[in-house]
Formats: C-alpha cells, sequence, structure tokens
C-alpha cells in the first residue's frame, strides 16, 4: 500500500488541474492519496479514483480543501465518533480543512486515513502566515478516531517546521515516518526549523518563491500509530525524489510504502 501527501497548489496554479491530477496517477502513484489546497477538475473525479472532499472548500476565497483519493482501494467517510453513551459527529473549526476516510482493500480494513491542512488562521481568522494555532485545534478534534482506530495515518501539509510539530502528535502515540527514516537519507543542506543537526533526514517539501536562495522547508508530514510503523517498507519525497514538483506546485510529495 503506497500512501502519499501533496500540496497540489490551488491558489495561484502553476498547471491546469486536469495536469496536476495526471502527475499524481503518473509520477507519485498513490494507492491513497492526501491533497491539500486541492479541488477537483471540472468534471469531476478522475477515472479510475474514488475521492472524499468538502463541496466549496474551506468557502469565502478558499474555494480548495483536502481531499483524500484512492484508486483500487474503497474508501468510507468517517464522520462521526464515539461519545459515552452515543456516537458524536465531528466537527472542526475550519470546514473541509480535514477529511477522515476508512480504507478497505478487497473488502478488508486496512485502515483510517486522516488528511489534514494547517490552515494559517487564528481562532478568529486573522491570517498568521503559519499553522501553529490551528494544527492543536484540529487534532483535538481527530483525537478520539486516531486514538480508538487500528492502523492510522495521519499526512498532509502542516504548515509548521519540524521543530514546531504540535505535541499533541506525540501524546496521540504517532510516529514521524521521515524522521523514523532519516538514517535513509543525507542530511538536508539548510534544513529550516530543524534542530535534528546531522541526524536530519527532512525533505525539502515547499519552496517559497522562486529565488535560488528560497529557504528550503519541509512543511508536508506523513504519521503512523507505532503498529502500522513497523509495517513501513520505504519513505520517500521531497524535491530530490520528485525532480518536477516545481514545475506543478510549491510543494513536493512524501510517500510512504507499507508492507
Amino acid at each position: 500500500m503506497r500512501v502519499a501527501t501533496w500540496n497540489m497548489k490551488q491558489v495561484a496554479p502553476r498547471q491546469p488541474i486536469e495536469n496536476r491530477w495526471q502527475w499524481i496517477e503518473d509520477v507519485i502513484n498513490p494507492d491513497v492519496v492526501v491533497l491539500t489546497e486541492a479541488t477537483l477538475p471540472t468534471t469531476g473525479v478522475p477515472a479510475g479514483w474514488s475521492a472524499i472532499w468538502t463541496e466549496g472548500g474551506v468557502g469565502k476565497r478558499r474555494r480548495w480543501g483536502t481531499i483524500i483519493a484512492g484508486r483500487d482501494v474503497e474508501l468510507v467517510p468517517v464522520t462521526d465518533r464515539k461519545g459515552l453513551l452515543r456516537r458524536r459527529p465531528l466537527d472542526f473549526y475550519w470546514p473541509a480543512v480535514v477529511q477522515v476516510a476508512e480504507v478497505r482493500s478487497d473488502g478488508r480494513h486496512w485502515g483510517v486515513v486522516v488528511g489534514m491542512y494547517g490552515i494559517t488562521m487564528d481562532l478568529d481568522d486573522n491570517s498568521v502566515g503559519h499553522g501553529r494555532l490551528s494544527m492543536p485545534v484540529l487534532l483535538d478534534s481527530v483525537a478520539p478516531i486516531v486514538k480508538g482506530a487500528e492502523n492510522v495515518v495521519l499526512a498532509g501539509d502542516f504548515n509548521v517546521w519540524p521543530v514546531d510539530k504540535p505535541r499533541e502528535l506525540e501524546q496521540m502515540g504517532l510516529v514521524d515516518v521521515v524522521e523514523m527514516t532519516a538514517s535513509d537519507r543525507s542530511q538536508l543542506s539548510g534544513c529550516s526549523g530543524c534542530g535534528m543537526g546531522a541526524a536530519c533526514g527532512h525533505m525539502w517539501t515547499h519552496r517559497n518563491g522562486t529565488s535560488p536562495n528560497a529557504a528550503v522547508q519541509n512543511l508536508d508530514y506523513i504519521f503512523t500509530d507505532r503498529g502500522l510503523a513497523s509495517r513501513v517498507t520505504s519513505v520517500s519525497g521531497g524535491i530530490a525524489d520528485f525532480p518536477t514538483s516545481w514545475e506543478f506546485s510549491d510543494h513536493a510529495p512524501v510517500v510512504a510504502d507499507f508492507s
């Protein structure tokens, strides 16, 4: 099973939406993908895919959102969580930036995928330029699902540097698969907000601007529960593994393969 995440840049897109979906299929080649700042082609979900999204996106000027899409798997929307006495609907402060789906393969439960975009807003909807304020709120909303599910993947563009990852991720028992496999890669030169020193194995997943001196940023992540982390066979991503990424977006994908 290949699970990926990619911010496909719906704001000031670099390629038509159809071209970006084709690039996902041909180059990333996922079974399941979390797409952030994403929309569907005007003709709908591309042939061969199924998808879960919120119609209309975040709203106002943000007509995009998070999409979970899959090929040759069944995606079942997860819309509520268990309470003490009854099931309660999942409710997110910012509509459309989170999607949750059970993934079934050959009719059997494979896992639960949570797609998340760390929207760069505070609770009063003021722009703050990072996801450090929104991510804890979003994680609190999905915590009951994450803690209660078997085989969990939480992925997306969190809009935070590695050193600023919310502590809630660790409290939920989730493993950063990029950092888990850091020894498989060379140190990322100039990695922004890292703190790992020579042990850094991050990926350049976001280029802010076209300058040769653009910051080297890792903003896109895949986390799993510990059980699923033990089944990771490879982790790839960033501009090093997807050298044509900047032609399509200001982000590069992150990909995890599972046995």
